[in-house]
C-alpha cells in the first residue's frame, strides 16, 4: 500500500552501510518510522531527510516498517542550521515533543507545536521564547500543569503581588507568603507575569514578543526546574543549552 503523509523529520539513524531509518512526526500526530534505502550512498533524497525538514513523505507499507519511496520538501527550515542557538533550541523542542508521544500514540497538537516552534524560529523570533511557549504547553502531556495564575495560599489572583514560585504549593506566591515556603524560588513580578502569558497564549494569536535575554534566562531556569521536579525527563539538548547559555 502506498501512503502519502505530510510530516517533519524527528530522527535519523544509520542502518547498515547505506540505509537510514527516518522517524517523522506526521501531521495527524503519529510518529512514523520508514526505511530510506541507500540514502547514505545515493542522492535520491538529497538533503530532505535532515532533521526538521517538513516533507510530503511517500512510502510503501504492507506490514512492519515502511519503505520510503520519495519525498517532496515543503520547508527545509534552513535558517535553523545557520545559528548554533537556533539549532540547539530546535533540537530541544523536537526532543521534548518526541519524548512526550508514545510510539503507538496519536496527538495532533504535538505536530502543531513542533511546526509552530520550527516555523517561528525560522521567521526570526527569539528561539528561547518560542521554546518556552512549547515547553509550557507540553507540560500537561507529561502529567503536570504549573500555576502562574493564582496563589494557592490564599487563592489571590492579583498578578501584581506575585514574586516567587513555590514547589510546595505548586503556585505563584507573594513576598508576604514566602514565610510559608522558605524554599520558594524568587523571580521578578514581570517574569512570572510573562510565564503566565506564554502559558495561556493561543498559538494562532502569537505575533511578536520581545523579552530581554536576562529575563528569558530566569524564566527558562524555572521551567527547567519544574521539568526536573515534576516530570523527571532528561534531554541531551537541554544539557547543551545550559552550556551555551
Amino acid at each position: 500500500m502506498l501512503n502519502k503523509v505530510n510530516g517533519i523529520v524527528l530522527r535519523r539513524v544509520p542502518y547498515g552501510d547505506s540505509h537510514l531509518i527516518i522517524t517523522f512526526l506526521a501531521e495527524h500526530g503519529r510518529k512514523i518510522a520508514v526505511m530510506a534505502r541507500n540514502a547514505r550512498k545515493s542522492k535520491k533524497f538529497g538533503s530532505a531527510l535532515d532533521l526538521f525538514y517538513e516533507n510530503l513523505f511517500i512510502f510503501s507499507q504492507f506490514r512492519g516498517m515502511g519503505t520510503l519511496t520519495s519525498v517532496d520538501t515543503i520547508s527545509s527550515h534552513y535558517v535553523l542550521r545557520s545559528d548554533i542557538h537556533r539549532l540547539t533550541y530546535a533540537q530541544y523542542i523536537a526532543e521534548l515533543i518526541d519524548r512526550a508521544i508514545e510510539e503507538d500514540e496519536e496527538n495532533k497538537y504535538c505536530y502543531q507545536l513542533l511546526k509552530f516552534g520550527l516555523d517561528k524560529m525560522t521567521e526570526g523570533h527569539q528561539p528561547a521564547v518560542v521554546a518556552l511557549i512549547v515547553s509550557l504547553k507540553l507540560m500537561p502531556l507529561y502529567g503536570y500543569k504549573p500555576n502562574f495564575y493564582m496563589s494557592e495560599v490564599d487563592q489571590s489572583t492579583d498578578a501584581k503581588t506575585f514574586t516567587a514560585y513555590s514547589f510546595k504549593y505548586n503556585s505563584v506566591i507573594t513576598t508576604a507568603q514566602i514565610e510559608h515556603d522558605p524554599h520558594a524560588i524568587r523571580l521578578s513580578n514581570r517574569s512570572l507575569y510573562l510565564l503566565n502569558l506564554l502559558a495561556e497564549l493561543p498559538l494562532d494569536q502569537f505575533s511578536h514578543i520581545a523579552i530581554q535575554d536576562d529575563t528569558v534566562r530566569v524564566m527558562e531556569q524555572l521551567v527547567f526546574r519544574l521539568y526536573d521536579e515534576f516530570t523527571g525527563v532528561y534531554l541531551k539538548s537541554r544539557k547543551i543549552l545550559e552550556q551555551l547559555n
